[in-house]
């Protein structure tokens, strides 16, 4: 007879200190409970607010794809042109335009690259290519009002929409619409460690952008976030804030992890309204895009009342460099930004992991490296999982293993423990 309750911390006390499939495998045994699913351990379990425990599920659920609106018709046609344009159709198409309006003499391009010189001296940089296989042949528009007459746009596509980085691109060609007439790089295969950005570094253009006073990326999900990455500098961070009254969020990498350091000045990653990015279920709001482009408006105007902020690396203790030793040994350069970024969220914020002790289960790094036997396709996950409101929430992820869809799934919500998982299904 299984054990069909167990309490929330008692799920906790069995889970510590064991990586994600240990964790299911103790909490299976616990429940004297096992469901064959590919040789999968399945942690179904139903959370009770009431008596703060988990109840077993008999069955895994299925959830409905998130596609709603009228389908192939938007009142954004420029926007959807660009999502369905593959990354090499993208940058012949930017070739044309930002020769069309920078002129041939300040327009390079390069390999990885395009690179605009304008007269305000700020950058802006988007990213040309997406995570998605398939191209964007049908999407949906999902047009509502709220009781107030607000409008929103949510643009979604079953191919993926590609919101990160076409937003981004979008963003930066509605601004030099407007009249204003930036730096500009454009740069490939962000997704797959910044391999254009790290061309430009090293080319002669890199020390013009010594001469900015900032250079901004619109490359961020959802809204009203600003990343700095691994700037140190204060001023800069306090301008803006002050300027945007957005909030400091933290990331992984983009592009400009790799130019701020080399160029030596100051940068910020701008939310640009997309969400639930590398998966097909991805979605952008229009309005939030919107917003970021007017904000990005703003910031190259106040941009004429200050100096250039200079780039400031943060330092770190021994600790911090040496943990890929202590899990591993694996080469720095692997594995820095998402271990970065997991470990200091992990930490609230606090660079001395050594001074980290969890209440909730530890993903180690054989989690993270996914050493379990994964099949090598690419996988589907849907996950039911109780949110921070202690209200139920539904996440996509993808990935090229079941174990890497995990992974993006933990890095994402990175504030959700393990036990508040009530549900999940893989499709391949």
């Amino acid at each position: 007879m299984a054990n069909t309750s167990v309490s929330t911390k008692a799920l906790v006390n069995e889970a510590k200190g064991t990586n994600f499939y240990e964790a299911a495998k103790a909490i299976e045994a616990m429940t004297n409970t096992h469901y064959e699913r590919k040789d999968k351990f399945s942690d179904l379990y139903e959370y009770d607010p009431i008596t703060n425990s988990y109840t077993v599920k008999s069955k895994a659920k299925t959830y409905e794809y998130p596609y709603k609106g009228r389908k192939n018709e938007t009142d954004f046609p420029e926007f959807i042109q660009i999502c369905k344009l593959s990354a090499k159709k993208l940058k012949q198409y930017l070739c044309g335009e930002m020769k069309k309006i920078y002129g041939k003499d300040n327009t390079v391009i390069g390999d990885g690259y395009i690179y605009c010189k304008g007269d305000v001296p700020v950058l802006l940089t988007a990213h040309m290519d997406t995570v998605h296989k398939k191209l964007v042949t049908d999407f949906y528009e999902d047009v509502q009002t709220d009781k107030n007459g607000k409008v929103t746009h949510t643009i979604s596509s079953p191919q993926g929409i590609g919101g990160d980085d076409r937003c981004g691109i979008y963003a930066i060609l509605k601004v030099i619409e407007s009249g204003y007439l930036p730096y500009v790089l454009f740069c490939e295969e962000e997704e797959v460690g910044g391999i254009g950005s790290g061309k430009f570094c090293k080319t002669k253009y890199i020390t013009e952008l010594g001469n900015m006073k900032f250079l901004i990326e619109l490359d961020r999900a959802n809204s009203n976030d600003l990343v700095f990455y691994q700037n140190a500098n204060q001023d800069w961070i306090d301008w803006v804030e002050d300027e945007t009254n957005w909030i400091k969020s933290w990331g992984t990498f983009s592009d400009i992890s790799h130019l701020s350091p080399a160029c030596e000045v100051s940068s910020v990653n701008l939310s640009c309204g997309y969400y639930k990015a590398h998966t097909v279920y991805e979605y952008v709001i229009m309005e939030e895009l919107l917003e970021t482009i007017e904000m990005t408006k703003h910031l190259l105007k106040a941009s004429e009342k200050v100096e250039t902020f200079e780039y400031i690396e943060k330092t770190y203790n021994t600790r911090y460099y040496g943990m890929y030793n202590t899990f591993g040994g694996e080469d720095y350069d692997d594995d820095y930004d998402d271990l970065d970024y997991y470990y200091y969220r992990r930490c609230n914020g606090n660079s001395n992991y050594s001074n980290y002790k969890s209440s909730t289960p530890t993903y180690d790094y054989d989690y993270y490296k996914a050493q379990e036997k994964d099949t090598e396709i690419e996988s589907n996950l849907e996950i039911l999982f109780l949110n921070e409101d202690g209200e139920e929430e539904t996440a996509y992820m993808t990935g090229k293993t079941e174990a890497e869809c995990w992974k993006n799934f933990f890095f994402t919500y990175f504030d959700i423990p393990y036990q508040n998982v009530l549900d999940y299904y893989f499709t391949a």
